[in-house]
């Protein structure tokens, strides 16, 4: 099973929108990022985000990407202080492939905890559009890959 963890995009701020959409830059970066992933030719079973604007607006443009509009679910549990518990025992459950559209700190204690099996070490650095696809072998999960926004504008794409 691979779960992909994806931040949101760069949002706006209170000011410029007290929901905190996401920016044009940060749309065009997502879009760019989603023909990426793709390209790799994923199997999604499910998207889950957080109720927040901003992760609804970028799981939609991957959902969209990928042809998979009616795969989003909004997810309780992914608000940026959540405990990661409740997620941690929903995937212990799934053997299909999740997109998870969250916030830091969040994803950041899921993805501790997941990899090391505790949820104050930072493993990675996440980027708003970025991906990171952990892959679970029987009941460990580990880093498989790692993309961002500066990754894919380096290629050139």
């Amino acid at each position: 099973m691979y779960l992909y963890l994806i931040q949101h995009a760069k949002s706006k701020t209170k000011e410029e929108d007290p929901e905190r959409g996401i920016t044009d830059d940060g749309r065009i970066v997502t879009e760019r990022i989603a023909e990426y992933f793709k390209s790799l030719k994923p199997e999604i079973h499910i998207i889950w985000r957080s109720g927040k604007k901003r992760a609804k607006e970028t799981a939609e443009i991957f959902a969209r990407t990928l042809g998979i509009d009616n795969r989003i679910l909004k997810h309780t549990s992914l608000s940026p202080n959540d405990p990661v518990g409740p997620v941690i025992s929903a995937l212990e459950k799934m053997h299909k492939n999740v997109i998870i559209v969250g916030h830091l700190p969040f994803l950041s204690r899921l993805m501790s905890h997941l990899t090391t099996g505790m949820d104050s070490c930072q493993t990675v650095n996440f980027r708003n559009s970025g991906i990171i696809c952990l892959e679970r072998n029987e009941n460990q999960w580990g880093i498989s890959w790692i993309s961002t926004p500066d990754n894919i504008r380096n290629k050139g794409n």
